[in-house]
């Protein structure tokens, strides 16, 4: 079960045996089904969160009540709000599951735990968010700079293997565009 969890920290840190597993000792297994909240919008974020089964979906609602997507979290991705988790401020989005989802688990006092008995890990999740915001800054260009044909096809190519997990409706908002905008551009690059 936590063979994802193991490959995933060996592509940023290596780890003994030993340190690994004293690390998953520090994570909880927590089980969503469809359409439950993993955490929401207004709500502190009390967990840092690795998917081994499923998808989520990180989302704000406006004052109007219309959802922006923000990610997507699939197997051996992380899900959470950073700034909330680390502050423990109300979160500014909500995290839902678009199907049953696995995830592991870990709170702030359990994560300072972990940094004290597996220093390699403070490491590892330093290297992550600094990841994690350079991805964020580059998506924020592409969105602000790119056409909408290009961020989509830019979507397919590089995760084609969520595009029939995930709502299309959820795609056209991840890629700020309109459901019906988005049928229009899979219409006119399905033809020949």
């Amino acid at each position: 079960m936590f063979e994802p969890l193991r490959d995933h920290i060996a592509r940023i840190v290596p780890l003994t045996d030993e340190e690994f597993a004293q690390t998953v000792g520090f994570f909880a297994v927590r089980q969503l089904k469809k359409r439950q909240f993993l955490h929401q919008q207004g709500d502190v974020c009390r967990y840092e969160s690795f998917v081994l089964k499923g998808c989520l979906k990180s989302y704000h609602t406006d004052e109007k009540g219309f959802d922006h997507v923000l990610r997507f979290s699939v197997e051996g991705w992380w899900a959470g709000d950073l700034a909330s988790f680390l502050h423990l401020t109300p979160s500014t989005f909500s995290i839902e599951a678009i199907e049953p989802v696995t995830v592991l688990v870990i709170d702030k006092p359990t994560l300072q735990q972990l940094y004290e008995h597996v220093p390699k890990m403070e490491t590892f999740f330093r290297i992550l968010n600094e990841n994690a915001l350079i991805a964020t800054s580059q998506r924020v260009i592409n969105t602000l700079s790119i056409p909408a044909r290009e961020r989509y096809e830019r979507f397919l190519a590089s995760y084609p293997h969520l595009v029939h997990r995930i709502p299309l409706k959820d795609i056209a908002s991840y890629l700020g565009i309109t459901p019906v905008f988005l049928s229009k551009l899979r219409r006119e690059m399905a033809r020949p």
